[in-house]
């Protein structure tokens, strides 16, 4: 393999080990805060644990939720 090939194999995996590290970090902070608004209970837990935030996580449900029979 030449030295080019050796170089873009090297950047592609350096960009994919970095890809990598941002996603798993997003990831803990956006569970962690998730932890943290199941743990109060109450649908406006994110506005009042998180009030400088202003896009709200996707996986919160706002209302009633019902597990009944189906």
């Amino acid at each position: 393999m030449n030295n080019t090939g050796k170089t873009l194999v090297t950047v592609a995996t350096l960009a994919l080990a970095i890809g990598v590290t941002i996603w798993l970090f997003r990831r803990k902070q956006s569970m962690y805060m998730l932890d943290q608004v199941a743990d109060e209970g109450y649908e406006t837990a994110q506005d009042i644990l998180f009030p400088n935030k202003k896009r709200q996580s996707r996986n919160i449900h706002l209302g009633p939720i019902y597990h009944g029979l189906n």
